[in-house]
């Protein structure tokens, strides 16, 4: 009798143990954090500062005007849609914001900034860009090189003469920036921009002609975008 209930235990016991192992080796593995998918159309605003360099003139005469710092507060709104494949990042963003102060020209010929027969200035009034964008992306961290077609107003010349005036301009932008989320929908980043218009335009030269201007600006801004 006693060796049956021994018999009895012991193959209870090896069954508990066994059950037991069992359970251990068949519970599921916690499921692991996904990482940040970048994918999906996103709208935000940026602000920042721009500078640049710019100098009227004549293609009909080869005159040229003084070199003009142009400088200022930019900002504007963003939108975009990236692509995401493994940690590579494909985009297009557009963007508009206002340009340089032109109110904050100089120019460097003399104290008076002038043209000749007047004050000179360059006022880049808005600019926008088109762009595609290429970044590498660590789970919620991104950096990205940009680049495409730009877009603007402008005007400037010679203060009070046929030869002030403006239009719209076209143009190359390129550059690179960071980009962190902070969660499933918001994200900040930090962007370095150059922007070329290409030869701006004024307006009559003296010989019936247009009166340009010849230069570029950049812009350094941070911005937050919403993805939906």
């Amino acid at each position: 009798m006693k060796k049956l209930l021994l018999a009895s235990a012991l193959t209870a016991l090896t069954f508990s143990a066994a059950h037991a192992a069992d359970a251990v080796a068949y519970e599921p593995a916690p499921v692991a954090a996904t990482a940040y998918d970048w994918s999906g159309f996103y709208f935000g605003a940026h602000a920042g500062y721009g500078w640049g360099d710019y100098t009227p003139f004549s293609p009909a005469d080869g005159n040229t005007g003084p070199n003009i710092d142009v400088d200022g507060f930019v900002g504007g709104l963003t939108a975009g849609y990236n692509w995401q494949f493994d940690s590579v990042v494909l985009g297009v963003e557009a963007d508009i914001s206002n340009g340089p102060d032109g109110k904050r020209a100089r120019g460097t010929n003399g104290p008076d900034w002038s043209c000749n027969t007047g004050d000179c200035n360059v006022d880049i009034e808005w600019f926008g860009t088109v762009r595609g964008r290429l970044g590498y992306a660590v789970d919620r961290f991104l950096v990205y090189g940009t680049g495409g077609f730009a877009f603007g107003h402008v005007e400037g010349g010679i203060r009070n003469s046929d030869q002030q005036g403006g239009g719209s301009a076209t143009g190359w932008a390129a550059g690179a920036g960071v980009e962190f989320a902070w969660n499933q929908h918001w994200t900040t980043k930090a962007e370095y921009l150059h922007v070329d218009l290409g030869d701006i335009p004024f307006g009559a030269d003296d010989d019936g002609g247009s009166f340009k201007g010849d230069g570029s600006f950049d812009v350094f801004r941070l911005g937050i975008n919403y993805k939906f």
